[in-house]
């Protein structure tokens, strides 16, 4: 069960975090050469970020049950919960109160926020929220890095904690 635990955290965590780089450093950046900034582009990176959120609270979930099984077993677990919690918290946060009123904005101003004229409320709240969705996004991954630390420390110390020398990676010899 531990070993099982384990693999639904880690695999989880890459998951997450592997979908919010993918998407800031693949996506995104792709996205806009392809479509340029057109109700298309808003359109398809609304909807994909959504979803992308959906993934990053079905992780962060699968992660707070993997940590609850592992207990003690688990490198400073209730720090590694409050991180998860953090991560859970935040992408709740992104979803609801920046990315939904933003997607309002951008109906009401038919689909393309850029044919207001700058200034005009509607676009000064898209703009508001596109900057809180930035930093918001940048703590979930601050915080994952956090994470990832913390389990590999967890690795290092389980490592330690045996008498036994550590076995080389590649050392395929009978007597280790």
């Amino acid at each position: 069960m531990v070993i099982a635990a384990r693999v639904v955290r880690l695999l989880a965590f890459a998951v997450w975090m592997g979908a919010l780089i993918f998407f800031g450093a693949v996506v995104a950046p792709t996205a806009a050469r392809v479509f340029g900034t057109t109700e298309q582009f808003a359109t398809f990176i609304g909807h994909t970020l959504l979803f992308a959120h959906s993934i990053g609270l079905w992780c962060g979930v699968a992660m707070m049950i993997s940590l609850r099984l592992l207990g003690s077993r688990a490198y400073r677990m209730p720090v590694q919960a409050g991180l998860v919690l953090l991560m859970i918290v935040m992408t709740f946060v992104s979803n609801r109160a920046i990315i939904l009123p933003m997607e309002h904005d951008r109906a009401l101003a038919g689909g393309n926020i850029n044919i207001l004229l700058p200034g005009s409320p509607i676009r000064t709240d898209f703009e508001s929220r596109h900057a809180w969705s930035t930093r918001v996004e940048s703590v979930v991954i601050l915080a994952g890095l956090g994470l990832a630390v913390l389990i590999g420390m967890e690795a290092g110390l389980r490592e330690r904690g045996t008498n036994a020398t550590p076995r080389k990676v590649f050392d395929l010899s009978e007597d280790a």
